[in-house]
């Protein structure tokens, strides 16, 4: 699994470029004389391991793609792709899910039914992997019964795992605004139209939707994380352009706090006789854990960390997981595997020096093949 998830952190791929990293699992699972297709959702790969007997389906998924960042460490492992990185700990998950396969092969014999294993590309990005992956038929052919992925968590110390029944992860929704005014010199600003402005009152209003506009008791964020007005100083640019999220778990909340954009966008470009044009998308819904399967990953999880060191009460967390599509077609569970050597300074993900050691490998890869075998035997 060490080998394997170093591989991959070698050559990160993007969101439907994981070529490498499909070969890699497809030569894996061929190694093992597991069957396997390739090629859903255009890298994705599903390999299944049949049981003993007929029973049940069960699924476990991980994701492969890489983010664009330009990894700021000093590693024998370390990205030979520039501007590429694995910040998000999908390498792990891939070469976790790749031991699990390996512990439950070695155990076919011992459980009915079968196992799914599916490697899905394009986690990172609006309308990624997980739905198109269930477009193409992954949830078919056997039909699957329950559904379980885990995330490498950098909040959670090591050798814990944090699950919660009902909503785990937020939903995420996509958002674009560009402002358009007038350009013109820096020095004759009364003669242009500045977006600048008109996007600086719009973003810095657009924060009191969330601390004066939402039900205190309800959980929703509004960030922005693009802004993009202007080549130098001297002049003022004719548009504005932010991109930003909304999470929340509320999908009424959502389409409020939309409206709520929509109208500081209007009135601010109307008062200074600018436009505007506005776009959205959703990402991902909610994550939704079963809260019946829920106790069962409690329980399998126990098994491989002790029962003390499984938080089956966590908080949900506003990130967003496109595991997210499946749970809403068939009873799933999304956990957290702790890699935090201390809580206290929690691994940043999606940051240049995200780093996580590979001993958690086996807490992932035992959970997962537990998880399999309880619910098929159960």
């Amino acid at each position: 699994m060490v080998d394997l998830r170093h591989t991959i952190h070698m050559h990160p791929e993007l969101a439907y470029e994981e070529n490498h990293t499909s070969q890699l699992i497809r030569e894996t699972l061929a190694s093992l004389g597991i069957q396997h297709v390739s090629g859903i959702a255009k890298t994705g790969v599903v390999g299944l391991i049949k049981g003993k007997g007929p029973g049940k389906t069960v699924l476990l998924r991980a994701d492969m793609d890489a983010l664009p960042i330009q990894e700021d460490l000093d590693l024998e492992y370390k990205s030979k792709i520039n501007n590429r990185m694995h910040a998000c700990g999908h390498d792990g998950h891939v070469a976790g899910l790749l031991g699990a396969a390996m512990i439950l092969n070695d155990l076919r014999s011992q459980f009915n039914g079968n196992v799914k294993l599916v490697f899905q590309p394009a986690e990172e990005i609006t309308n990624g992997g997980a739905a198109r992956m269930i477009e193409e038929g992954v949830l078919d052919d056997p039909p699957v019964d329950a559904a379980f992925g885990c995330h490498l968590w950098g909040e959670a110390k090591e050798g814990t795992v944090q699950l919660c029944p009902g909503p785990m992860m937020a939903a995420s929704l996509d958002f674009k605004f560009t402002i358009i005014g007038r350009g013109g010199h820096g020095a004759l600003p009364h003669l242009a139209l500045d977006p600048i402005i008109m996007g600086v009152q719009a973003i810095n209003f657009m924060q009191s939707i969330i601390s004066r506009r939402t039900d205190p008791m309800e959980t929703a964020v509004l960030s922005i994380g693009y802004i993009r007005g202007g080549e130098t100083e001297n002049i003022i640019p004719d548009h504005l352009e932010a991109k930003g999220m909304i999470r929340t778990f509320n999908e009424q909340l959502s389409d409020n706090i939309k409206t709520e954009i929509e109208n500081i966008l209007r009135a601010i470009t109307e008062s200074q006789k600018g436009s505007y044009k506005f776009e959205f998308k959703q990402s991902s819904p909610s994550v939704i854990n079963d809260r019946k399967l829920t106790e069962l990953v409690s329980n399998s999880f126990s098994k491989i960390v002790g029962k003390d060191n499984v938080n089956a009460m966590c908080k949900p967390t506003m990130a967003s997981e496109d595991f997210a599509f499946y749970s809403h077609k068939v009873p799933s569970v999304f956990a957290f595997v702790g890699i935090a050597k201390n809580v206290a300074e929690p691994v940043l993900h999606h940051h240049p020096k995200f780093r996580w050691d590979d001993s958690n490998l086996q807490v992932l890869a035992e959970g997962l093949a537990q998880i399999a075998m309880d619910f098929l035997n159960g």
